[in-house]
């Protein structure tokens, strides 16, 4: 074999090693994610025909983690669910949009989000009623993606904002 043809042969081998071995880390990666309880009720709160994926879903220990982080850069957060919820108390530092399901809402939403680029951590939460029931986070998530935002972000609620957030003393005022 000439020198050429061996150097070329060792060179398609050695970048074969590297994605082979680059391959078997990522997916070991996503196991140790997929395996985690956070994963699960990440995944749990995700329908087919949900407009998010599982990467979207913020659980509220970790928004709560990020609000208490002094250094962690902090997202822009809307609630799109009713005034008087939004009134009696709120996650610190939330602008009010009004209810996503009315044409109102939705167009208070994507005037305010347009303020911010396109990359922006927006983090959208109602706390109304249980998850799957909620009227406002689908029509708002689907609006503020179909304006191009990439970093789009909702709070999973599970069952409402008093029992997922402030009996749990995340941080919260009213």
């Amino acid at each position: 074999m000439s020198l050429k043809k061996s150097f070329l042969y060792s060179c398609i081998v050695l970048l074969g090693s590297f994605f082979v071995i680059s391959t078997s880390n990522a997916q070991n990666k996503y196991h140790k994610i997929r395996n985690t309880k956070d994963y699960s009720l990440k995944a749990q709160a995700t329908k087919s025909s949900d407009p998010w994926t599982v990467k979207n879903i913020y659980l509220p220990k970790e928004l709560a983690q990020i609000l208490t982080n002094k250094k962690a850069k902090k997202p822009v957060i809307l609630q799109v669910g009713f005034s008087f919820l939004y009134n009696q108390n709120h996650i610190i530092g939330p602008k009010y949009m009004g209810p996503a399901f009315r044409a109102k809402g939705i167009e208070t939403l994507k005037n305010e989000v347009k303020k911010y680029n396109l990359n922006e951590n927006i983090v959208l939460y109602c706390g109304c009623c249980p998850w799957v029931d909620c009227p406002n986070i689908r029509p708002a998530f689907k609006a503020v993606k179909k304006l191009g935002y990439k970093n789009v972000h909702v709070l999973y609620i599970q069952t409402n904002f008093v029992q997922n957030w402030m009996d749990k003393d995340y941080p919260s005022s009213k």
